[in-house]
Parts: structure tokens; sequence; C-alpha cells
């Protein structure tokens, strides 16, 4: 008995998207079993009476991307399809917000268990531009300009930088 060709896709679709709801359960079950806030398309995995069949909870789903499944080149590929987004502020507002000094090495000034620059991991030596960000984290000014140009967040804490 010979099965057409519509039904073995039909079938592989079938037990491709039952893979899916079954990955998402574990991942949900795996948030709770951590603690964390549940969403509310999680609750539904579990109770197909909210809101209908719990399979048509999520109309989009065939259109979400599963980036942990994702190998090096899909994920390479999907890089250049979505192109590069920039989050960075302009030279012009990075040099109007952000706070600037010159470092002084002296004992009473500087402690003696001073971080180096965390983007450079090079040391303040004196006469060295210092830039602060709105959080207070010092940097070297050339290294934070050029973080800032990039995303406008702080590389140690993750606040925003400079408020523009």
């Amino acid at each position: 008995m010979e099965v057409p060709s519509d039904d073995w896709r039909a079938l592989a679709a079938d037990i491709e998207g039952r893979q899916r709801l079954v990955s998402e359960i574990r991942q949900v079950l795996n948030a709770m079993r951590r603690g964390e806030n549940l969403r509310a398309e999680d609750y539904m995995l579990f109770d197909p009476f909210i809101n209908g069949v719990a399979e048509l909870h999520d109309r989009h789903r065939d259109m979400r991307l599963d980036v942990d499944n994702m190998s090096y080149e899909e994920l390479l590929a999907l890089g250049e399809r979505i192109g590069h987004v920039n989050t960075g502020l302009s030279e012009e507002v990075i040099l109007k917000s952000m706070k600037q000094r010159k470092h002084i090495t002296f004992m009473a000034i500087s402690p003696p268990n001073l971080e180096p620059c965390c983007i450079s991991q090079e040391e303040y030596d004196t006469g060295n531009n210092i830039g602060s960000l709105d959080c207070g984290h010092d940097f070297h000014t050339d290294c934070i300009k050029q973080w800032l140009a990039q995303k406008n967040i702080c590389p140690i804490c993750k606040m925003t930088g400079l408020a523009p």
C-alpha cells in the first residue's frame, strides 16, 4: 500500500507541531521549577479550556523562531536577514551628556583597589580622560564613547548609560 506524499507531509508537520508543543511545555515546567513568573500563554498550554482549544491560543506560533535550537550557520543567516540594529547614541549626544574628568593617581584620591577599565582592561593612568555614566560607573572616555555609539547601556550594570 502506497501512501501519497501529501499525507507524509501532513504527518511530518503534525509530528513537528507536537514536538514543538512538548518543547514549550518543558520550558514552562522548567520556568515553574525555577520560580519564575509565567505568562498568560504559559497557563494556556496546560488548560485547553481557556479561550478555546490549546492549539488555537497562539495564532503566530509558526512565525516564531526557535533560536535556542538553531545551528551556528542558521544564526549567521538570520543575522544577515535581520541586519544591524544600532541602539547607540550619536557622538554629539555622548559629548553633551557624559561627565568627563582627568584621572589623577594619588593615594588620597585614587583608591589602591581601583578596577581597570572593563572595556579596554587597562589601568587608569594620571592624565587619562575618564567618562562617567549616569549610573556612576567610570571608563576611559574613548572606550565608553565607542561603546555608547553601539548601545546606550552601562557595560557593568546594564542600566541606561546616558539620558539623551
